[in-house]
């Protein structure tokens, strides 16, 4: 049975109290304290399995001075070579350059080795006259451990495992040897799995930022006021206020962070509408019978937050929003209730996507999966005057009263969002072999849709999401699941 979503009003008052909050904010020094545990966990507790699940004897990670290293997070400022190789009893830890964060190394290679692996390369060639037989000790070094299977972070599809750069690439594949460089993989699924099998404490500073996230949007939402608010103003201050408390970094406005989704008075906007937005521009006025979603979010020790509240505007004599808006926004919250139970740790993403699928057909839903068009003028028709996406939509549900579906539960959280990690997806089918693992925390996100009588022709389509966890007991909540329409006076 679809459960009826509750709806809340937030008084003027709360404000200062909202934005006065700063939840779980560290200082230079905790936070420093809790980043090494993560990375000594994650080391001790996560590499090993996902070295031996992808059956890689020895990891190579590649960095250069300059180029910046996507696993930094995890690893801190490197440069050279962090090998990895599995003795059997334990992981062997090897620096041959700077090991960054790394801790418990087991062998450093020479300070020869570092300066020609260096960007200084050149320069220490000219000081102290050595040739390439300074490369000789990570050839014998590799020799010695004979690994079946070497894995290098460079791969054609996932960001995050391609941090070497083509010259690197070059001059390792040179110190290998011909025999040793036939024995190279990608590291991809490697570093996907170390990336996205989380540590408890990675868990619970996730939460830390999703609340805080939950702060923010309730006082953002709390400033509007319809006929003067621009959605400009809203998000420009909402990223003030975690820039404020070191929860945000610079950047330029983006109308990203509200959607609106409906308006009982503004015009149609002058642009193709999608399935994420009817007005998106920054200058847009929030109006009295607005229904929207506010997205705006933080980061937080390295994780972000892609958490969608939704809010309608009451219209003069109103006390709650109208009942087709309702209706549409109780089928969307009964779909994390119906797909919930199909994404468990052990399942690909395939198998995951195929079962929520089919119970979400099997309660009713007709699935309408997206080519993921883009927006804001991206991914438009041939002829430029709709959104893919959309059109698709406003086709599948001609003449019918049935709600439509897509579904982008994907991976989420510090590095990297919807490439690492399984991603339940139509459109991301190059991870669908990628298998769900324990504490594997992922957005949420899907897409119900529907024709409403206000809008003949044009169905009302919401969007939701919620970072959430996937354990040994299923997908748990780290914030209260989508339930209900925040109410704006």
């Amino acid at each position: 049975m679809t459960k009826r979503t509750l709806a809340i009003t937030i008084p003027a008052l709360l404000l200062a109290a909202l934005t006065a909050a700063q939840p779980g904010v560290h200082t230079a020094t905790s936070g420093g304290e809790v980043m090494r545990l993560i990375r000594r966990e994650k080391m001790d507790l996560i590499l090993p399995g996902a070295m031996r699940d992808n059956d890689v004897d020895m990891w190579i990670h590649v960095t250069r001075h300059g180029d910046p290293d996507p696993l930094a997070h995890y690893f801190g400022n490197t440069y050279g070579y962090l090998v990895f190789t599995d003795l059997g009893d334990r992981i062997e830890r090897a620096v041959f350059g700077s090991g960054g964060a790394v801790e418990d190394i087991d062998v450093r290679g020479s300070d020869a080795f570092a300066r020609a692996i260096s960007s200084y390369d050149r320069g220490y060639r000219l000081a102290f006259g050595y040739g390439d037989e300074v490369y000789d000790e990570f050839a014998e070094f590799v020799a010695e451990r004979d690994p079946e299977v070497i894995a290098v972070n460079t791969s054609e599809w996932l960001a995050e495992a391609d941090g070497i750069s083509h010259s690197a690439w070059v001059k390792l594949m040179r110190v290998l040897g011909p025999e040793y460089a036939e024995r190279v993989v990608s590291a991809e699924h490697l570093i996907s799995d170390f990336a996205v099998r989380r540590t408890v404490r990675e868990v619970a500073e996730q939460v830390n930022n999703l609340e805080a996230a939950r702060q923010l949007q309730r006082a953002a939402l709390a400033r509007i006021e319809p006929g003067r608010t621009t959605i400009r103003e809203i998000v420009t201050w909402a990223r003030e206020w975690a820039y404020e408390r070191h929860l945000g970094g610079f950047g330029t406005f983006g109308p990203g962070g509200v959607r609106v989704y409906y308006s009982a008075v503004s015009e149609d906007p002058p642009y193709p509408p999608s399935v994420r937005y009817f007005h998106w521009h920054g200058d847009y006025v929030f109006q009295r019978g607005d229904f929207f979603a506010i997205n705006v979010g933080v980061r937080y020790m390295g994780f972000t937050t892609d958490t969608k509240t939704h809010a309608y505007i009451l219209r003069e004599g109103e006390t709650a929003p109208p009942e087709s808006i309702q209706e549409v926004f109780d089928l969307a919250v009964a779909g994390q209730w119906i797909m919930r139970p199909h994404m468990r740790v052990g399942m690909t993403a395939k198998e995951s996507l195929d079962a929520m699928v089919a119970a979400m057909e099997e309660a009713g839903y007709l699935y309408t999966p997206f080519v993921n068009s883009g927006i804001q003028g991206s991914g438009r028709t041939p002829d430029g005057t709709g959104m893919l996406d959309y059109v698709m939509v406003q086709e599948a549900l001609a003449g019918t009263d049935q709600p439509g579906f897509a579904i982008d539960n994907h991976a989420h959280g510090s590095i990297g969002t919807t490439t690492l990690g399984p991603s339940m997806a139509n459109f991301r089918a190059d991870r669908h072999d990628l298998v769900i693992q324990e504490n594997h925390i992922f957005a949420f996100e899907y897409m119900v849709h529907r024709n409403i009588p206000e809008r003949p022709g044009f169905p009302l389509a919401i969007n939701l999401s919620n970072p959430h966890v996937v354990t040994s007991k299923g997908v748990e909540w780290l914030q209260p699941p989508n339930e209900e329409i925040i109410l704006i006076h």
